[in-house]
């Protein structure tokens, strides 16, 4: 096994060569215990051993036994006692601390702390190269997660604990292992839903580890319904008030939520914004007692929010976020803990930055804070109470700039407020000067402390940005730091900030806001040069040689707003003595690499990250965002201004715009030439038209001559109408009495029908009775050769009666049949009538019938074209009644026609008995003797 033994030759000395020789051979012999033995009991007895000495020979154990402990799991997998020690002992060598917990809790301290995520060096940790030795193969993680799903807490722990230290050791090649186990993250997320505290929480840790900067574990984690359980467990759990359980869940949605729009959009639309009211209620702000722990819940509950309205994602999903929260009210909610009093410093830090990009390029969120006032009396608004708390150098430095940070998203987009804010540097009326945000912002200027001058500059650079008309509103304005002082310009403040104030912040915050103000704004610009000295100024901080990057800033701006004066001076002669400075003083390569040196500043890469201000200390604070976004989009054009040629370039420019000026001058010399003409043509039209209007006049007349003679025919229209109306009135009623004739001729046929159905029915009968009566002749020569049968007998037996034989009695039985055979055939007869009186009745209806066939001819011809149809009542209640009698007197016929075979056949029976009777006498009888 030497092969293992090699990746951790390079390791860390664990005690001396005596002492690891001797827990090598330790470790050898219980591994060959484990692998021989037969006994269960000793396999048992053998892992409790190894664990034991695993923390001490972990090096040992790990490189040895790790295909032992995986056979193991694999084989035995239904022995829970022998898994759970085999998953401790791995948790055990992978772990680089002897305490598991502690190095868990070590790792996720550096993941609040969001340092970049990486393998740890397995060079350095033995528990790195463990876990890259069990990731080799994905079927050892499969493995692993099968334990996780078993609800077995002896194994499920272990399982998921392993897990841990494995994803905090190597988090890139966990990651990467896990997206490639189908269904892996399903299982893990079975977690958040263990009834055991201690298995859920490790559970969230786990899906904090797994889910930091991957995006594709991020979504898988997002889509199985983990925000609902997310945030159902904070509720449980108390939200700010509840222990670390609510931080590692607040940093699992941070994870999930962070530049995520994906995410972002799944959350908004499953209602979760919603359930987010109930995490900022004011009881849970209101407390007077702060411990760590709930400082920390807080400040993650607030950088929830953050990450929904981040300022780097895309506009169109910030904004449904912000009318979302706007909506449901926890915008307010979050307001009113800024004004709640008690909170700690942190919390009020984080619910400012919250604030903040809560409202920013939202208008009516803006519209909302505006309206907000301080709980003071009289009540104050609330954006110029914080407005004091920034300019009060008692504050800390991080909640001053938080106020500036919701300063600048109050007048993000907001024109309206910018241009009030620049009114009320003085206030008209009877309105307090001390309390509107500009004559704040304007005394600011005068201040001594650095980090006031600089919030003051910054907040101005926000009011007039890309808008023109409040640059020059804000060049006309004049203020007075004192009464005693007089009336001085913004403008001139700060030429005197630049030339007289010694210190940097203030200056390199001055020159941010003369950049923006003058860059656009010719008139700005020529106020700026009249400014006593500047441009001496200006050219001596360029020449002089710094060493520090701050100074080296300072020179770059310094060089860009000589660059932007050049460029948008309009008077030619101070712009060409500007060039000549540049070209014989500075020099334009100079003036370039000073420019240069603005991007290489690291502030300037901090300040292009993100909007907020927040930097660690005073001496990281120099540019601003909005600053390097104008840097970015006008450097190109800064630098043409600074080419040698640039002033041949303007003259060439120059001969250009003279040359379209020339053109535009002889276009519109034609055009005056032709507006001439117009004019002519314009006067002959005006006398055309005074005779074209006495021509309408006339027209006007014969107009309302015609006009009377129309009303007089639109009368008689009138009365047509009224006439087409009528006609059509009758035209319809007759069109209805030719839809009733249709109908009663649909009947009749109906009728017709239904008596040509009862006719047949008629013949079907008479057909039977034909067949009837032959069957009836038959019957009758049956009946009369039976009637001989029975004359012979009789007068046999009356011969033997004369005799005196015994059967004499049968004379009297020949002469009741005699009787019947009289009957039946008093019956025959009778049928025979009745069967020609039916065929009389027949040929009647057949006759009626043809009759009726005329009668519906003649009313298909004649009735439609005469208007009315006139047809004799066709007795087909009598056909029916006849019908109902044939069918009667045809059932009586059928009965008496069976009583008749009956008789026949109680004659035959009878006649075979004489016959029986006579072949007992001795008599011999044949069967047809008649």
């Amino acid at each position: 096994m030497s092969f293992l033994w090699k990746p951790f030759s390079g390791g860390k000395n664990e005690g001396s060569a005596p002492d690891r020789a001797k827990g090598l051979n330790e470790v050898e012999k219980l591994l060959h215990r484990i692998e021989s033995v037969t006994l269960i009991s000793d396999r048992r007895d053998g892992l409790r051993s190894l664990r034991k000495v695993a923390g001490e020979h972990r090096l040992e154990v790990g490189a040895h036994g790790m295909s032992v402990l995986l056979n193991i799991l694999d084989q035995d997998r239904t022995d829970h006692e022998l898994v759970a020690i085999a998953l401790d002992i791995l948790c055990v060598i992978m772990s680089d601390s002897p305490n598991i917990e502690t190095e868990l809790f070590e790792s996720t301290k550096k993941v609040k702390r969001n340092e970049k995520i990486e393998d740890k060096d397995p060079a350095q940790s033995q528990g790195a190269q463990f876990t890259e030795i069990f990731l080799k193969k994905a079927d050892h993680l499969v493995l692993l997660l099968d334990f996780v799903k078993e609800f077995n807490f002896q194994i499920r722990l272990p399982a998921v604990r392993l897990l841990c230290v494995m994803a905090s050791n190597c988090p890139k090649t966990f990651q990467e292992c896990l997206l490639g186990v189908p269904g892996g993250i399903s299982s893990l997320m079975d977690l958040l839903t263990d009834n055991r505290e201690i298995i859920r929480n490790d559970g969230v840790l786990l899906l904090c580890f797994i889910t930091r900067s991957n995006p594709n574990l991020q979504k898988i984690v997002a889509f199985s319904k983990a925000f609902e359980t997310i945030l159902d467990m904070v509720l449980l759990e108390g939200c700010s008030e509840g222990g670390v359980v609510v931080e590692d869940c607040i940093l699992l949605l941070t994870h999930l939520l962070a530049n995520n729009a994906s995410n972002i959009k799944l959350f908004r639309e499953d209602g979760c914004i919603h359930k987010l009211l109930k995490w900022f209620t004011t009881d849970n702000f209101s407390s007077a007692s702060w411990s760590d722990q709930r400082r920390s819940n807080a400040i993650g509950m607030m950088s929830v929010i953050r990450c929904l309205v981040s300022p780097l994602l895309i506009p169109q999903v910030v904004r449904s976020c912000q009318d979302a929260i706007s909506k449901c009210g926890l915008l307010k909610h979050v307001c009113d803990i800024l004004m709640t009093p008690g909170i700690p410093l942190t919390v009020l830090v984080q619910t400012l930055n919250t604030v903040a990009e809560l409202i920013r390029g939202n208008k009516h969120a803006q519209e909302d804070f505006s309206a907000m006032e301080a709980p003071l009396n009289p009540p104050r608004p609330a954006l110029a109470i914080l407005l004091l708390s920034m300019f009060n150098d008692k504050q800390t430095f991080t909640l001053r700039l938080a106020v500036l940070y919701v300063l600048k998203c109050f007048l993000n987009k907001n024109e309206s407020m910018q241009l009030n804010i620049l009114h009320s540097i003085n206030p008209e009326g009877n309105e307090p000067a001390q309390y509107t945000l500009g004559h704040l912002l304007a005394g600011a200027l005068f201040s001594p402390d650095s980090l006031n001058q600089w919030c003051a500059n910054i907040a101005f650079l926000h009011c007039i940005v890309d808008n023109r008309e409040h640059k020059e509103f804000l060049l006309r304005s004049e203020f007075a730091p004192s009464q005693t002082l007089p009336l001085t310009t913004i403008m001139v403040q700060c030429g005197n900030i630049l030339r007289d104030s010694s210190q940097l912040r203030s200056k390199v915050a001055v020159l941010q806001l003369l950049c923006i103000w003058l860059c656009d704004c010719p008139s700005a610009v020529a106020v700026f040069l009249r400014i006593p000295q500047i441009t001496t100024m200006l050219l001596i901080q360029i020449l002089d040689s710094a060493l520090e990057p701050s100074q080296k800033l300072y020179q770059g701006l310094t060089a860009f707003l000589f660059a932007i004066c050049i460029n948008y001076d309009e008077d030619v002669e101070s712009r060409r003595q500007l060039l000549d400075i540049v070209r014989n003083r500075i020099g334009f390569d100079l003036c370039k690499e000073r420019v240069v040196e603005i991007s290489r500043h690291e502030s300037f890469v901090k300040a292009s990250q993100h909007p907020d201000p927040a930097v660690e200390s005073l001496d990281d604070l120099y540019l601003d965002y909005e600053f390097v976004k104008f840097f970015k989009a006008v450097e190109g054009k800064i630098y043409e201004s600074l080419d040698p040629h640039y002033e041949e370039r303007l003259n060439e420019d120059k001969e250009r715009a003279a040359g379209l000026l020339n053109q535009q001058k002889e276009f519109i010399q034609a055009k005056d030439s032709r507006i001439s003409e117009l004019e002519a043509q314009l006067h002959f039209a005006q006398a055309r038209i005074h005779e074209q209007s006495k021509q309408i006049d006339d027209l006007r007349n014969r107009s309302d001559v015609l006009t009377a003679e129309i009303h007089n025919r639109e009368s008689d229209m009138e009365a047509l109408q009224k006439e087409i109306r009528n006609v059509r009135s009758q035209a319809q009623t007759h069109h209805s009495a030719t839809a009733q004739l249709e109908t009663e001729n649909l009947q009749l046929r109906t009728q017709l029908t239904a008596q040509h159905q009862t006719i047949t029915e008629l013949q079907r009968a008479v057909e039977q009775y034909h067949n009837l009566g032959a069957e009836v002749e038959q019957l009758r020569t049956a009946n009369a050769q039976q009637q001989q049968q029975i004359s012979a007998y009789y007068s046999y037996f009356e011969a033997q009666q004369q005799g005196g034989d015994a059967s004499a009695n049968l004379v009297m039985e020949n002469a009741d049949l005699t009787t019947k055979v009289t009957h039946l055939d008093s019956l025959l007869y009778s049928w025979q009538a009745e069967c020609q009186r039916l065929q009389l009745e027949v040929a009647e209806l057949r006759a009626s019938t043809a009759k009726r066939d005329s009668v519906m001819q003649q009313t298909n011809t004649d009735g439609f074209a005469t208007g009315h149809l006139e047809v004799k009542d066709i007795p087909s209640t009598a056909i029916q009644q006849e019908l109902d009698h044939l069918k009667t007197k045809y059932a009586d016929l059928n009965g008496e026609h069976a009583d008749l075979l009956e008789l026949l056949t109680d004659s035959d029976d009878k006649i075979q008995k004489y016959r029986d009777r006579l072949r007992l006498l001795g008599e011999s009888v044949s069967d047809d003797d008649s």
